[in-house]
């Protein structure tokens, strides 16, 4: 050991310099080990996934810069050569960050990486282009016409499924490569229609029900892929589901072209691109499927982002008319979210509910007069809004989120021309951060964030919340008569019994390739489900039973 004071205080002085990357990395297992272990920080698993990508960065990126910046043989180098080894190293590190092209699933986690120059899954398909007639095109008691059915909820009511999936398992009809994107499909007859995104083209695809033949397609020359890493979370291609009404389609693109198509054919009847009112995209792409609003001429779209800052151009919410597509009125926020409108009754006047960026409100169909609102925390390029409002009896609403967010019950109330919205209830619970609700005898059905969850309406009281072995991520469910298909992130499905006491799994199987995400709603038609992700859609016989008598539930929707 150093005798003399002097060299004993400058190797204490230094020794933080000389051993800081060991230091820093120590540092870091700390913050590891916090976000981690459960129960520590109560974080859910995508903060967990974002907090991990930064530590993972900064572990080395941190002690890369002390190096460039502290390493005494590269202090000691010349001015003109120091800075000429640290620039090329900052350009092969950005280099290197940009020669990658991520998919992403519901956590932010690494779902497929390749090359940015390779072409993506849907450049690599054919080009689709048919015209055929549906000739036989006819409404049947089984249709499926737009997001979520027909209800406030994705149910289909008149069918029960055989409980034992070992004994009677589903019967797979077809699968086949399908365009990106996470639209669903609405279904007609033996007709299905849904959106999705192949090379430079965004395609509205007529396909037949029973066998997955292309009936017709109507191409836009659009192109929904942000590239960049926040934006690039959401994936690319179009979002909205096809909303079919009277022999017509009606779609919203990922980048703001809405269209009204002859269903039989695909032919474009009108068509816009919201750019015309001073509208653009959401950072995630244009998401909310078109209303047909029962009762009137209208169509109602949740547009993105107002561009302009003054008047009725400031707003998101349009009204077209479903013949002509001329533009009625024009309401609502400067930004949308990224759920669709809806329609319903509440004391007695009909109106659109829509969740904005960072509220909920009640427009007046008639011309879009704002009734009532109340805040909900979001930003629709941070903690977005994905979930659909749901009406209750007695002018009530449910309302979901994810980001740590959760549930809250509101009452709608009117006094004359004065309206208020009254917060019943509010806690983090079914945290829904890309899916939706079920409702069941007074009972809330869904994922809380990624675990399947029962909640009691009135109260907000858990019943009961699930982990499974196999995750089932930021998927999707349908309540099938007395029974809820879920449809796993990864593509797999399960049956659950529809039970406020526990929870029971009845079957499941792999529906979907797992390489693939599945944030697409599956549909269903009588016995026959489809579902699909971002590369594959198919079609599947689930096994049924007689339907018990009929029971009225105060809960059903329109």
């Amino acid at each position: 050991m150093s005798s003399d004071p002097e060299a004993t205080r400058a190797a204490w002085a230094t020794w933080p310099v000389r051993w800081f990357p060991v230091l820093w990395w120590c540092f870091l297992l700390v913050l590891a080990a916090l976000i981690w272990i459960p129960g520590v920080l109560h974080l859910e698993s995508d903060v967990q996934t974002v907090a991990s990508v930064v530590l993972a960065n900064l572990a080395w990126l941190v002690p890369l810069g002390w190096l460039l910046l502290c390493w005494p043989p590269i202090k000691r180098m010349s001015l003109t050569k120091k800075w000429l080894l640290r620039a090329s190293v900052v350009a092969v590190v950005v280099a290197g960050f940009s020669s990658l092209d991520v998919d992403y699933d519901g956590d932010g986690r690494w779902k497929a990486v390749r090359f940015a120059w390779s072409t993506d899954p849907d450049e690599q398909l054919d080009s689709l282009d048919f015209s055929e007639v549906a000739d036989d095109w006819q409404e049947t008691p089984n249709d499926y016409p737009r997001f979520l059915g027909t209800g406030y909820w994705a149910e289909v009511p008149d069918v029960q499924l055989a409980s034992d999936w070992k004994a009677s398992p589903p019967e797979l009809l077809w699968k086949k490569p399908i365009g990106a994107g996470w639209s669903s499909f609405a279904i007609v007859g033996d007709y299905a229609v849904t959106q999705e995104q192949r090379g430079a083209d965004e395609l509205v695809v007529c396909y037949r029900l029973s066998t997955g033949d292309v009936v017709w397609t109507h191409t836009d020359n659009a192109r929904h892929d942000p590239g960049d890493m926040q934006g690039g979370l959401g994936g690319i291609g179009p979002r909205a589901t096809p909303t079919i009404h009277q022999q017509r389609v009606y779609t919203m693109g990922a980048t703001g072209v809405v269209n009204c198509l002859d269903a039989r054919t695909g032919e474009a009847l009108w068509s816009h691109d919201l750019a015309e009112f001073g509208l653009k995209p959401l950072l995630w792409a244009n998401s909310g499927s078109p209303l047909v609003v029962p009762d009137s001429n209208l169509v109602v779209i949740a547009g993105g982002v107002a561009e302009a800052t003054e008047g009725d151009k400031s707003t998101s919410l349009l009204a077209f008319d479903r013949e002509s597509g001329d533009l009625v009125w024009r309401s609502g926020k400067p930004v949308t979210s990224y759920a669709s409108p809806v329609y319903a009754v509440i004391a007695g006047e009909p109106q659109i509910i829509q969740v904005e960026e960072s509220t909920v409100g009640g427009y007046r169909v008639s011309d879009g007069k704002p009734l009532w609102e109340f805040e909900q925390q979001g930003s629709s390029s941070g903690a977005a809004s994905c979930s659909q409002p749901i009406p209750l009896p007695g002018d009530r609403l449910l309302v979901s989120k994810g980001y740590s967010v959760g549930s809250r019950l509101v009452q709608i109330t009117r006094d004359g021309d004065k309206w208020q919205a009254e917060i019943l209830w509010e806690k983090p619970v079914l945290k829904t951060k890309l899916s939706n609700l079920l409702i069941r005898d007074g009972y809330a059905y869904g994922l809380d964030h990624t675990l399947m969850s029962c909640v009691d309406i009135e109260s907000g009281k858990v019943q009961w919340k699930k982990r499974r072995r196999h995750g089932l991520g930021h998927g999707q469910n349908l309540l099938v008569g007395d029974k809820i298909f879920v449809l796993s992130e990864t593509g797999e499905g399960v049956l659950v019994e529809c039970n406020p006491e526990k929870y029971v799994e009845l079957g499941s199987l792999e529906m979907l390739a797992e390489d693939g995400v599945t944030w697409n709603n599956p549909a269903m038609s009588g016995p026959l489900l489809l579902v699909r992700n971002n590369l594959e859609a198919a079609c599947y016989r689930l096994p049924t039973v007689e339907a018990p008598a009929e029971q009225e539930s105060e809960d059903d929707g329109p």
